[in-house]
């Protein structure tokens, strides 16, 4: 039985934790994921740029009213990527 490998892009937990959250929503912005997910502001302009490089979220800066926002949705290939993940990992913890 062949294995996939392991995405080593979503392998840091940071990453697997915005990802996974954004599966969740149509789209969020920083304030939302920091509160899902523990993470700082800084962290999650680090780990949304990396996402966004790898084509898994796309970014959106709009207004709310005189203040900017960025909006932040996962991408087809982000929500696959995650699927593939949880299908792999679900091998290992899978009980029944």
């Amino acid at each position: 039985m062949s294995e996939e490998p392991i995405n080593k892009v979503l392998y840091p937990l940071q990453r697997f934790k915005v990802l996974g959250f954004l599966c969740q929503v149509e789209s969020s912005n920083y304030g939302s994921i920091g509160e899902f997910t523990g993470l700082s502001v800084s962290d999650i302009s680090k780990t949304i740029r990396t996402l966004e490089d790898h084509g898994y979220v796309m970014v959106r800066k709009t207004r709310r009213g005189r203040y900017p926002e960025t909006l932040v949705r996962a991408t087809e290939l982000g929500q696959s990527e995650m699927k593939k993940l949880l299908r792999g990992l679900k091998k290992y913890g899978h009980t029944s």
